[in-house]
């Protein structure tokens, strides 16, 4: 496998390729990030006083533990809602939430589409804007998977939060298996991805780890102009260069049922000198 640092030399020649329609692709994600974070924006947020004020209480009612009416949890339960959804009732805070979690649901689904058009760039084809909604014709596939992976993920949370961050690395390269397959079913591929993956999970947390200075100013730049700016390009460099560890782990680690590479080239991309 190659080195972190050529693989994303490899990612920056591919974007510079096919910047164009990249671009178009990163700023729909960026919009539909923006929209799915409204109702948090609009929400209305507690004051410090009104925060410390609850915790006490929230510290107060869990400390008497099994002798905490329901009806306690229950009040206790209802004033957070009501206190992140400013003068709106608990049940309408409860409404904006799961709006926004669907919303957000969504937004992670159209990152498929940035996954397909990484495929085609890194198997050295020009990818076009309307690849990026390609996948989305089965977005119920797509809705499906994500869900399905979230569950599995957040169970193996409930046990602690290592084996939660083992499942996420497990099922990474789920979405690229689904992808280079169209008729490839769910489990099958979340199966797929965790033999792939034997072995390879603390080397693609190494090259998480790399981005980590961009992690940072990512959200800098969020939280002082509300929209991810920085992800026109960050977005599909990411894409890019995970895409390259996917094509390189097929290549190294041979696994019985896996797709055939649909749109893979015969040897890495390589910088000229």
């Amino acid at each position: 496998m190659r080195s972190n640092a050529e693989m994303k030399r490899a990612a920056k020649l591919n974007f510079g390729r096919c910047s164009t329609a990249f671009l178009g692709a990163a700023a729909v994600l960026i919009v539909a990030g923006f929209i799915a974070g409204l109702p948090t924006y609009l929400g209305a947020a507690p004051s410090t006083q009104q925060l410390q004020n609850l915790m006490t209480k929230t510290s107060q009612t869990l400390s008497q533990g099994t002798s905490a009416s329901t009806r306690d949890m229950n009040q206790l339960f209802n004033e957070w809602l009501s206190m992140y959804g400013g003068q709106k009732s608990a049940q309408t805070s409860a409404y904006v939430l799961l709006f926004t979690l669907l919303l957000t649901l969504g937004v992670t689904v159209l990152q498929v589409g940035i996954s397909h058009m990484a495929l085609i760039a890194s198997a050295g084809g020009a990818p076009k804007f309307k690849d990026f909604f390609a996948p989305l014709k089965r977005f119920g596939r797509w809705l499906g998977l994500e869900l399905w992976m979230g569950i599995r993920i957040y169970l193996w949370t409930l046990l602690f939060i290592v084996p939660g961050i083992i499942a996420a690395y497990r099922y990474r390269q789920a979405v690229y298996l689904m992808l280079e397959d169209p008729e490839l079913g769910i489990n099958r591929a979340l199966k797929l991805s965790g033999d792939l993956m034997k072995g390879y999970k603390w080397r693609l947390l190494v090259l998480d780890l790399s981005f980590i200075i961009w992690y940072l100013a990512e959200t800098i730049v969020s939280a002082l102009f509300a929209l991810n700016l920085l992800g026109l390009y960050l977005t599909p460099y990411y894409e890019l260069t995970y895409v390259q560890f996917y094509y390189d782990l097929r290549r190294e680690h041979p696994t019985d049922g896996l797709p055939v590479l649909a749109v893979a080239i015969d040897t890495p991309p390589v910088s000229p000198l």
